[in-house]
This record gives C-alpha cells, structure tokens and sequence, in this order.
C-alpha cells in the first residue's frame, strides 16, 4: 500500500527482462561484440569492470582487474552466460488476480523468432525478492542477496545469479525506498511496522528483520509475528531470521481461537462467503475437547526451542465460557 508492492513487481521483472534479453543477443553476437556491449571504451579509450563483472570474474576464477589482459577464451567465458531456456525458473510477477496469466509463451514477436518459451506470471509476493526484502539489514547486504538469487543454469549446468546479469545493482535502486519500514497506527494507538510479506510456504515466512530492529530501538516491548503456524512460519523465525539477524526472543505468544480449535477437532468445512456451520458459533465441548491436542503440538514445537509459550485465545462472541474455560 505504501508502493513496496511495485517496487518488488519492478525489480523482478526487470530480472525476467534480462534473461531473455541476454538469451538473445548471445545468440547473434561474437565474442568480441559482446565484449564490447559489456565492457565498451571511455572517451580516453579505457575499458573497467563494473561491480558485477568483478563479482562474475570471481566467480569464475579468474584473478584481472583490467579488461584488456583477458585472454580470447577468458573474454567468452566472461561475456556468454549460455543460458539453458528449459532450467529458468525465474518467472514475472504482478499484483493482480489473473490466472491466465499463469502460464504464458514469450518471444512470439517478429523479431524473437526462435527464441519463443514457456514461463508465467506469479503473485508478487511471491518473489524471492519479497524473501530478500524481509532478510535484508542494509542497502549494501540488499545488493549482495539480490546478486546472489539463482535464475537457471548454463548448459553445462553451472548456476547463473543476478549478478551474472549485471542487473543487482538496477534491482536495487528500484527497491531503494521500499526498504524503509511502514509505520501504521493499531486500532487501540499502538505503533505498528507492517513490512514484508514473504509466503511461509515458499519462503521464510516472517516480516523483516529491520522492522524488528527500528521497533527495538524505539519501544520497551516488540511484538513479531510469523505465518501460518508454529510448525512452519515460526520453525522459520527460529531457524532463519534469528540467525540471520542475532535476535533471540523472550518468550512465544501461540494465538489460537476456539473456532479453529473446532475445525481442527473435525468440524464441518468452513467455505468462504458462506455463513458458518452451528458447530462453530454454538457451544460444542466434544468437538472443542477433540481439537486441542492441535493447540498441544504446537506449544510442544515452541517449547523445543527453549522460549516460554504464553497461550493468547483471540475471543470471539459466541464462544461459551465453558468452552473458554476447556482452553
């Protein structure tokens, strides 16, 4: 709502552009010409290695700084990517319900001919760059993870990352102000970061770490929440964002509502836009009783981890204080 959305759809298409954009012209180049693309002369004639070609040079093992000593096998080994068309992963994205969109073919242009594939959108939120967002401590780490992102595979199998793109850096600025945490109001006048939103089931689950961090230093008492429920989007908080960030928290506050305590205890099917079943909204102690060990496995998972488990009942109307009291 504050434009992270749009940032995050910008950089990874970017990305996705970058793919089939280098597929295409390593295919009708030669070596020299994509040398020169890549590392073009300055008015004094002088070749330099950005950044991501430094990063690339690395990664391939070759130890040059200035461009002119690569030797004609260094140059194509720098300069073509090969990229297999049948290992890219790598998918764009948009903020908009459109399933057709799910599966599509790209380079049906004239101009594309022979370079036609099939790929996809995704939610945006879906990105490993919404995942990169919410793990990121500065710009300068940013940068790092997005360069580091996976794409496909050269034909010979080799990994190809971001950076072997040269497109980290552009991702970057596009993501430069989303990575400011949003500042919201609670309905009780609480402060309230709402940032990040990776999925719990592709990703890690968690909102960032340096909203966590801001919240730290700003308040006595900090509240974090993970997705879905402890035996995911919490095992990830542990196990990811904790030891990527050296938070360590106090105590686990497991929220659980005596409806899903129900539904978990074989309760009717809850379906969205129809009115809930009586068994949901009437006192039901069996069907609450049958539920609860539910509740007790995930308490079990928190207290692996040597945190104390606090039980919040989030209460709703119709529930009994029988049923409460089961609780």
């Amino acid at each position: 709502f504050t434009g992270d959305f749009h940032a995050i759809t910008a950089a990874n298409n970017l990305l996705a552009a970058a793919i089939d954009t280098r597929i295409l012209h390593e295919a009708d180049a030669t070596d020299e010409q994509l040398f020169n693309r890549l590392c073009p002369p300055d008015k004094k004639g002088k070749r330099h290695f950005g950044r991501a070609m430094t990063n690339r040079l690395k990664k391939l093992g070759i130890d040059k700084t200035d461009p002119e000593t690569l030797t004609p096998e260094e140059r194509a080994r720098f300069c073509r990517l090969d990229i297999d068309p049948a290992s890219i992963t790598w998918r764009r994205v948009m903020d908009t319900n459109d399933r057709f969109l799910r599966g599509i073919t790209v380079g049906e242009g004239e101009e594309e001919k022979g370079f036609e594939r099939q790929t996809g959108f995704d939610m945006a939120v879906a990105s490993e760059t919404m995942a990169v967002l919410a793990l990121t401590t500065s710009l300068a780490d940013m940068r790092r993870r997005l360069g580091q992102m996976v794409i496909g595979t050269s034909r010979k199998g080799d990994p190809i990352n971001a950076d072997d793109l040269g497109v980290a850096g552009a991702m970057t600025v596009l993501m430069h102000d989303a990575i400011k945490p949003n500042l919201m109001q609670t309905l009780e006048g609480t402060p309230v970061f709402v940032h990040a939103g990776p999925f719990a089931n592709i990703a890690h689950g968690n909102s960032s770490i340096i909203a966590d961090q801001v919240g730290l230093k700003l308040a006595d008492y900090v509240v974090t929440e993970s997705g879905f429920g402890a035996d995911m989007g919490m095992e990830k908080f542990f196990d990811i964002k904790c030891r990527y960030s050296g938070l360590v928290p106090n105590v686990v506050v497991m929220v659980a509502t005596v409806r899903a305590l129900k539904m978990h205890g074989g309760g009717p099917k809850v379906v969205a836009g129809k009115p809930l079943d009586p068994a949901y909204t009437n006192e039901n102690l069996d069907l609450l009783r049958a539920g609860i060990p539910n509740l007790l496995a995930h308490i079990k998972i928190a207290r692996r981890y040597g945190i104390p488990v606090v039980v919040a009942v989030n209460r709703f109307g119709t529930d009994s204080p029988a049923e409460l009291e089961l609780v």
